[in-house]
């Protein structure tokens, strides 16, 4: 019992040694050591009660040596298995208090609580608490950057890029996309298909061939030669607030067992492929022109456009990628420009990378 008694106490010392007052683990450290505590100072108090009384009794020649013997050891006995029953009691705060120690031993007790992880939970970097288990990264938080090349093409089932009928400049003509989005396995913890949906900005960048530049008049857009001085730069930017739904299915599923269930191992990277669709709302366009005039002077023109593009932008996508890269396309299945554009090609096509920058 002394044994016991001793481990007990060298728990409950090491648990004051290690403690934050302001920590939810600590304030519950502590409520528990109280209890253990007073188990122990309560149970060798009755059990020095007894003792005493059975030296009295022997100094009074009431017990031989061998009969005090024997009923110091029953009595050391019973009050051994009273303070294990109770100690029993007491098993799960038991397991919480020192599982927690042990994290704080290993992990350490920095006043933050998160740290910058790179190349783990399929993302370039994540930011986030290192004591997450892998069940809880299953479901996920993440910033995304997107890059692409985009493109016009005649309809919405079309593919083509970069073709002769076109009247952008397929290469220098860019779309990106900064998003959010939240990430939620679909299914039982073995599965492995997640779902993930979000919001953030698109913009994309039309650059015209042949030094052309997008003229707006009459409630019309289209495109013509530029007469007003050497042209260095002409471009169409369109600006959208953009709703992402995606379905991503791991090709190369690997598991792990936590806590006693058998669960998908999510936090290094893994083959994936992904589809899924997009919903957006135009909140400007703007028409850039930097040239320089008879004089040798830089010139900047910026005007907003109001007419020729529509407001809404629905497409779809599909993406093959690992870790925190994926390389995708994208398909617009509404027009980006309206009936007031006088563009042969209407529709948007991208083929791009995408970034899945920070997991948090």
């Amino acid at each position: 019992m002394k044994t016991k008694i001793f481990v007990i106490s060298a728990l409950i010392a090491f648990s004051y040694a290690n403690a934050q007052e302001n920590s939810h683990t600590d304030i519950q450290i502590k409520k528990y050591s109280k209890r253990i505590d007073s188990i122990v100072v309560s149970e060798k108090a009755k059990m020095n009660d007894e003792l005493n009384t059975l030296d009295e009794n022997f100094k009074a020649n009431k017990l031989s040596s061998e009969e005090k013997q024997k009923q110091r050891n029953e009595i050391a006995s019973k009050y051994e298995q009273i303070i294990n029953s109770k100690v029993d009691d007491e098993k799960a705060n038991l397991e919480i208090a020192t599982k927690e120690i042990v994290k704080n031993a290993v992990l350490g007790n920095g006043q933050s609580n998160y740290a910058i992880i790179v190349g783990e939970d399929n993302a370039i970097l994540s930011f986030r608490d290192p004591k997450k288990t892998k069940k809880e990264l299953l479901n996920a938080y993440d910033v995304n950057l997107a890059f692409g090349f985009i493109d016009l093409n005649k309809s919405a089932s079309s593919l083509s890029v970069g073709g002769k009928d076109s009247d952008m400049r397929f290469g220098k003509s860019a779309s990106t996309d900064f998003e959010f989005r939240i990430t939620k396995q679909f299914g039982k913890l073995t599965s492995p298909v997640f779902y993930r949906f979000g919001f953030g900005y698109r913009g994309d960048t039309f650059v015209p061939k042949n030094s052309q530049v997008f003229l707006q008049e009459n409630d019309e857009i289209s495109l013509t030669d530029f007469t007003l001085g050497k042209l260095k730069k002409s471009r169409f930017v369109n600006h959208y607030l953009v709703v992402p739904l995606d379905f991503v299915f791991v090709l190369n599923p690997k598991y792990t067992v936590e806590n006693g269930e058998r669960i998908l191992d999510n936090s290094k990277g893994n083959f994936r492929v992904s589809a899924g669709v997009y919903g957006g709302v135009r909140v400007l366009s703007q028409n850039q022109i930097i040239y320089k005039n008879a004089d040798d002077r830089r010139v900047r023109i910026t005007e907003t456009i109001n007419e020729g593009t529509n407001n809404f932008l629905f497409g779809g996508k599909v993406a093959l990628g690992y870790g925190g890269f994926n390389i995708f396309v994208k398909k617009d299945f509404t027009p980006i420009f309206n009936d007031d554009a006088r563009l042969g090609n209407k529709y948007g096509f991208q083929i791009g990378i995408e970034l899945l920058y920070i997991n948090l």
